[in-house]
């Protein structure tokens, strides 16, 4: 599961690290991203790859209510490809959803405990994300996008038992290209992100609430 993530990062070094070609959308720095806020995404358009705003919770074209996005902001990867509102996106749909870390509530003695997970590397993470427009008469289209989740690594096990899709870069550019063949068979081939290129610490309560949205998210708990 992937419930709140954290993207603190410059614009340049975005660009630089998806090799962005288009901006659309200059995301500003956010501690506590929650489900049906703005995300940036990168999407592979006809002119490369474009950074873009998404809402974060899926609303598949067909929807007749758009609040479905509420609670479509995850997508199981072993069935992506037998999902409804997953099934045409998979094929043809498919984004990275950029973050430079989430969190995770561990289940400890003292309840459940927020942990900040992020890469040891100074590269943001590319999150594989599926994603759609709705459009409704007489109303703005509403472009949504999901997190794809995997089970978790050895790493994340003792946290959770599920953990987003990370991606390397070579993956990504693999993922982001609409005409890959056998999207299906390369997921299901993938392997687990690298245990040892991850870290992880407690953090304040403080992240609990999406309305507390500040660096203090993010600071480790004093022992």
């Amino acid at each position: 599961m992937c419930g709140r993530f954290v993207l603190y990062r410059g614009l340049e070094e975005i660009q630089e690290a998806f090799d962005v070609q288009q901006v659309r959308w200059e995301p500003e720095p956010s501690y506590n991203i929650a489900p049906t806020q703005d995300v940036a995404v990168v999407v592979q358009r006809e002119t490369g790859n474009s950074l873009e705003k998404m809402r974060w919770g899926l609303i598949p074209f067909w929807a007749k209510d758009p609040k479905i996005g509420s609670r479509m902001f995850n997508a199981r990867s072993e069935t992506l490809g037998e999902k409804p509102s997953f099934k045409r996106p998979f094929k043809s749909q498919r984004c990275l959803v950029i973050a430079d870390g989430f969190f995770e509530w561990a289940k400890t003695d003292r309840g459940k405990i927020p942990m900040f997970i992020r890469p040891k590397s100074e590269r943001p993470l590319g999150l594989a994300g599926l994603y759609d427009v709705w459009t409704s008469p007489g109303a703005e289209p509403i472009a949504s996008c999901t997190i794809v989740t995997t089970r978790a690594n050895d790493f994340m096990q003792p946290i959770h038992d599920r953990m987003p899709l990370i991606l390397s870069q070579v993956q990504e550019a693999t993922w982001l290209d609409a005409a890959t063949p056998n999207i299906a068979e390369w997921l299901s081939a993938l392997a687990p992100y690298p245990s040892q290129e991850m870290e992880a610490y407690e953090v304040s309560r403080r992240v609990n609430s999406p309305q507390n949205n500040s660096i203090e998210c993010i600071q480790p708990v004093a022992d």
